[in-house]
């Protein structure tokens, strides 16, 4: 029995003071906003399904097969019950909005999927929650029996032990943790690409992974409330309208992922839709890609909501889609005021002539937007006429794409006459533009004689230009700095510079038999040449050896040839033709020169080739033994003058007379005694 003094107070000056656990308030905001998110999940696949978004012609909850009565699908998925997942349901297919029509399970992830059965997100919650609590040891009172149990077990510890005790703190659950646990209880196989990045890094790139919607929703779930992940990349999945209906639900309770791509995700009407529902509500995502998802203007409206209330929108990338005409009127109208967007890539989206006019109109009253993408559209000269009128009002736009806009020579003034009064643009694209050499010269003349512009970049690739143009642009950046990327520069067949014929051209003979036939027609002995050669007496050449001997003969031999003739005659490889592999070359190639000339002889034909060759061989000989006498006779001439004057035989230098001094070298002596 314990006795207790109710007349004195319990003294807990001495005791820590009660701190608040982070991890306790942490972990429980983060369990509410799954539970939140898990719920609103399965709001929307009833929702996507009640519509009738994967076939308007049948409610999947009337029909026979659907989940109202016995499952018909050949891979039930999903237990019978009346609050049970539709995730798992079969439906009818189509092309374009189903959530199933491209989606694929494997075997495993089916097996996996059917024994998990349905789970509600409470018990997903509860198994979370329970992995967070602290091992605490507790005694078993059921194992012992009340006469056995000492109820005073813990009364003598001392109380400086107890103001010392630390109450064991929650451990924050990590996402990598969430993500398996909502695996385990969603029946599909977690993805170690996902789990190594989230670990490791702030960007998640899951591009072209193959993920389906089935695999979206315990990611999607795990991003809750996450403090981490900055980055988040799923193009190239076809995770469908309830994969972006997860990431949707998953926005609204997530702050740090600022750039999220889901180009070519085949999200449809109603993922868009998901998404301009949900992503208003987040207030950490700046840059969004929507690239490669079929949306038309019917889709329009959900992106012009995206535009106008996500708050810190600044990028958004549309390219390769097809919002056609009344998509660029609608989103003309929202760009006009605009100030908070400022990049806009809108590349191949099938805009023409009127559409292309509405959004080059709405730059004028646009004060938003730094770098505009309209590459790969129809511009035209309707375009470029509006983009005169606009240009020269805009004061914020730096960057403007007109790549592939069917910009010709016709079309190309208007846009110069805005690009010269345009104070703002520092960046200018007109590549792959029929514009030809002559629009190209226009640009840079336009832009030097303009004294407003402020381009630094000039992009007009695969647009042929000549050597006109190349001083054109020499000039331009005299005057200013700017970057030009053009294409290749054409020369004109009179511009060309024409060769004088050679001769004495060797190179379509073979330069061992250039040798053999040089030694026969200046009368040398092998033996001869080769010591001309051996200018060291060593006995072997080396190709330097062989490079000044053939250049004091004066064959025009190449260094491609002396590398042919080194290949040919050095047999042993290494690096020096000796006397021998001089000889077996001659017989080999004399050899080969009879043969021709007995061939032709038989045919009753002279051999063209050799009398080309000795023809050449032979004037080169005479031009060598003309210039050898022309010397000779030059240093006769010079030393008869030199000893009938008496003077030297170089002018101008004079003689100078020195006295002869004589040393005397005096051997110094070894002995170490003193001099006496």
């Amino acid at each position: 029995m314990v006795l207790v003094n109710r007349s004195k107070t319990l003294d807990l000056s001495g005791f820590p003071p009660d701190e608040p656990d982070p991890g306790i308030q942490e972990n429980e905001l983060r369990m509410r906003e799954i539970s939140a998110v898990m719920d609103r999940m399965e709001e929307d696949e009833k929702t996507f399904y009640l519509n009738g978004d994967c076939d308007n012609s049948l409610n999947y909850f009337d029909k026979p097969g659907s989940l109202s009565g016995t499952p018909r699908s050949s891979r039930p998925c999903s237990k019978q019950s009346d609050n049970r997942t539709l995730l798992h349901s079969g439906v009818r297919m189509t092309h374009k909005s189903s959530a199933l029509s491209r989606s694929y399970s494997s075997p495993r992830q089916y097996s996996l999927a059917s024994s998990k059965g349905y789970r509600s997100s409470s018990s997903l919650v509860d198994n979370l929650r329970k992995s967070t609590q602290p091992v605490i040891p507790r005694t078993d009172l059921t194992s012992a029996s009340s006469l056995s149990f000492d109820y005073d077990q813990n009364e003598d510890i001392p109380l400086e032990t107890l103001k010392q005790y630390i109450a064991p703190r929650r451990r924050l659950i990590e996402t990598a943790d969430i993500y398996t646990r909502a695996c385990s209880h969603l029946g599909v196989i977690p993805s170690q690409t996902y789990i190594k990045q989230i670990n490791t890094s702030r960007r998640v790139c899951m591009a072209n992974t193959s993920l389906s919607h089935l695999t979206m929703k315990p990611l999607s779930i795990s991003l809750v409330r996450d403090s981490r992940i900055s980055h988040l990349d799923l193009s190239g999945n076809d995770i469908g309208p309830l994969g972006a209906m997860y990431i949707g639900d998953m926005m609204t309770s997530n702050d740090t992922i600022d750039e999220l791509d889901l180009s070519n995700t085949s999200m449809g009407r109603s993922g868009l839709e998901a998404l301009a529902r949900c992503l208003p509500r987040n207030k950490s995502i700046s840059v969004l890609r929507m690239e490669s998802n079929s949306f038309d203007h019917t889709e329009i409206e959900f992106i012009v909501k995206l535009i106008k209330e996500v708050p810190n929108l600044r990028e958004l990338y549309l390219g390769h889609n097809n919002l056609g005409y009344e998509g660029a009127k609608i989103l003309s109208q929202e760009l006009e005021t605009n100030t908070t967007l400022k990049t806009l890539d809108l590349q191949w989206n099938h805009f023409r002539k009127q559409s292309a006019t509405q959004l080059c109109m709405a730059i004028k009253l646009n004060q938003g937007l730094r770098r505009l993408d309209l590459s790969w559209n129809g511009l035209g000269k309707e375009g470029c006429i509006a983009l005169a009128r606009s240009l020269p009002k805009n004061k914020t736009l730096l960057d403007l794409d007109l790549t592939n806009n069917r910009i010709d020579v016709v079309a190309l003034p208007f846009l110069l006459h805005g690009l010269v009064r345009n104070t703002s643009l520092t960046s200018l694209k007109l590549a792959k533009n029929p514009m030809t050499t002559d629009g190209a010269k226009a640009v840079v003349k336009a832009i030097t004689g303009a004294s407003k512009t402020n381009i630094r970049y000039l992009n007009i690739e695969d647009i042929p230009v000549d050597k006109e143009f190349t001083n054109l642009v020499r000039k331009l950046q005299e005057v200013r700095s700017i970057n030009v990327d053009h294409g290749v520069e054409m020369y004109s067949a009179i511009e060309l510079e024409m060769k004088e014929h050679d001769p004495h051209d060797l190179n379509r003979f073979d330069p061992v038999m250039v040798l053999v036939e040089y030694m026969r027609i200046d009368n040398l002995r092998l033996i001869d040449l080769f010591q001309f050669f051996d200018t060291s007496g060593r006995g072997m050449v080396s190709q330097d050896n062989l490079r000044a001997g053939v250049a004091t003969l004066g064959l025009p031999l190449t260094e491609h040839h002396l590398d042919c003739i080194m290949h040919d005659i050095d047999k042993k490889r290494d690096g020096y033709i000796d006397l021998e592999e001089f000889m077996i070359a001659q017989r080999d190639m004399s050899k080969v020169i009879i043969q021709r000339t007995t061939r032709m002889k038989k045919k009753g034909k002279e051999d063209l080739g050799l009398k080309e060759l000795r023809k050449i061989l032979k004037e080169l000989v005479e031009k060598r033994n003309k210039r050898n006498k022309e010397k000779a006779s030059t240093r006769v001439k010079s030393a008869a003058t030199t000893k009938g004057s008496g003077k030297p035989s170089t002018p101008g230098r004079k003689k100078i007379k020195t006295k002869k001094v004589s040393l005397t070298v005096t051997k110094p002596s070894l002995s170490t005694g003193k001099k006496k």
